[in-house]
């Protein structure tokens, strides 16, 4: 009877751990789900010194040029607690900024950071990040 008991408790716990773990978005998808949107993105080198494109929570973003004058970081953390901890990182660096306009988008363990600063917003930014989420679910 032991035996048997301890073969359930290692059998639920397996099938626990199964079910717990957390689906994650890699640059691959997100690049694809760009293009479905028809949004092209430019190479953009990183400039350390601007706010939208620094290491956050130990992870350097992945950073794109889009409507010849908008930034896009893309930084992909291995879960969701990454990303919390790279947003806690983004406003504890930016408290005493005066930023720009900007976006803060976040899906499973993906933090991406969309600045507009002086230019229209581009709404089909808020599809592609409706298509990560849908990704996960």
């Amino acid at each position: 009877m032991k035996k048997i008991m301890i073969m359930l408790f290692v059998l639920c716990s397996f099938m626990t751990a199964c079910t717990n773990r957390e689906k994650t978005i890699n640059l691959v998808h997100i690049k694809n789900l760009f293009e479905k949107h028809g949004i092209l993105l430019g190479e953009q080198a990183l400039n350390k010194n601007n706010v939208f494109q620094m290491t956050l929570n130990d992870i350097e973003p992945e950073s794109y040029l889009i409507n010849d004058k908008q930034i896009i970081s893309i930084y992909v953390y291995a879960s969701s607690e990454g990303v919390k901890e790279g947003i806690k990182d983004f406003e504890y660096k930016t408290a005493t900024a005066n930023l720009v306009p900007h976006r803060r988008y976040q899906a499973a363990n993906v933090l991406m950071l969309y600045s507009f600063e002086g230019n229209p917003e581009d709404d089909r930014i808020e599809m592609v990040v409706k298509d990560m989420k849908s990704l996960v679910e």
